[in-house]
């Protein structure tokens, strides 16, 4: 369970940290807790951990196959052998395309490097080197685990970048959509909230206790009292995220609905 959290958390800050960078920000900005990491990791791992059960049956199959017959599991520990290779046949390929690449390697290494292990320590140590054959083993082991646990990290370090860039590029696309709820911000005092679709009003009302009313803004993101905002025509590559606190000073306002999408300006 240890080693399940800590990949779930690394996931979620590798990922957002993939995310933020790609939008020209920085994960720390949102002072995110590690809830929020966790919470993040949960619905990108659903493929992955399918395709892993999926391959975890479909090795124990292979395996009760390759055991009915003696002759068939010792060509398979022959080959088994020369597992660790196929890591190292790949990585010629890897300029061609290094983001595939980097995901690739490492889940061909880790099945690669336990069949080698596995291969290299299944025959039954000799009665008069026993100690030192299963220290032998225990070192195998130990050493294949290691890397594969290596491994693990490097690919879900990979997976990670590729859900944070696309989770970045759908952002982009998707800041004037539904996906990004309208926000209209009032304060007592000017916010100086200004440009990239953005537009500010002074409120008229004596009786108003806002002097101030910001409107074509999205809301981005929200992390305990802190309220990240976006104008509509916002873009990565030449955009303004604003932070508004919400308190008595200042209102935030969700719009719903398809007068939320409008410019409002």
């Amino acid at each position: 369970m240890s080693l399940l959290a800590a990949v779930l958390f690394y996931f979620g800050w590798a990922s957002t940290d993939a995310e933020t960078r790609a939008l020209g920000l920085h994960d720390s900005i949102f002072r995110l807790s590690t809830s929020d990491y966790l919470l993040r990791s949960v619905e990108p791992l659903f493929l992955p951990a399918l395709l892993l059960v999926g391959a975890l049956l479909a090795g124990i199959g292979l395996q009760r196959w390759v055991t009915k017959s003696p002759g068939r599991a010792g060509t398979a520990v022959r080959r088994m052998r020369w597992g660790w290779l196929l890591p190292a046949a790949l990585a010629p390929f890897y300029r061609l395309y290094p983001a595939l690449f980097e995901l690739i390697i490492p889940l061909v290494a880790i099945p690669g490097l336990l069949a080698t292990a596995y291969a290299f320590t299944r025959t039954p140590p000799d009665a008069a080197s026993d100690a030192a054959q299963r220290r032998l083993r225990l070192q195998i082991w130990a050493l294949s685990l290691v890397l594969c646990l290596l491994s693990l990290f490097w690919a879900v370090s990979s997976y990670a970048g590729i859900v944070g860039r696309g989770r970045a590029e759908e952002a982009a696309r998707a800041v004037n959509t539904s996906a990004f709820p309208s926000v209209v911000v009032f304060s007592e005092k000017d916010l100086m909230i200004r440009g990239d679709g953005s537009c500010y009003q002074y409120v008229k009302g004596k009786d108003s206790a806002y002097a101030f009313r910001y409107t074509g803004l999205r809301l981005f993101y929200v992390s305990g009292d802190r309220v990240y905002l976006v104008a509509w025509k916002w873009r990565p590559s030449k955009g303004t995220l604003w932070v508004v606190r919400e308190n008595d000073s200042v209102r935030v306002e969700y719009v719903s609905g398809p007068l939320g999408r409008q410019p409002e300006c």
